[in-house]
């Protein structure tokens, strides 16, 4: 693991690649785009839940965002807790 300022700049990658392999598992003549399609909506939700997660944390003074700050973020927002809410402890 790099330094704190390395970790900062780094932006998660979403393995189209590996979505597309699965999803070949499942049926032999999904088209790639469908992958792509898939990553992308996978990386915008995932940027918003830590966002709203990161506004919580600056509200508390955190300066780190936790799985539990995660978790209260999701079921703080409406439209995250009917998608995810019913996956969370």
């Amino acid at each position: 693991m790099g330094t704190k300022s390395n970790r900062k700049n780094t932006k998660p990658t979403f393995p189209v690649e590996e979505i597309h392999k699965q999803l070949k598992k499942m049926d032999k003549k999904v088209p790639a785009a469908v992958a792509v399609f898939i990553a992308a909506a996978e990386e915008y939700l995932a940027a918003e839940i830590v966002e709203k997660a990161a506004v919580l944390c600056r509200q508390k003074k955190k300066g780190v965002i936790g799985a539990a700050d995660i978790t209260e973020a999701i079921k703080a927002d409406t439209d995250l807790k009917v998608l995810l809410g019913k996956h969370l402890k």
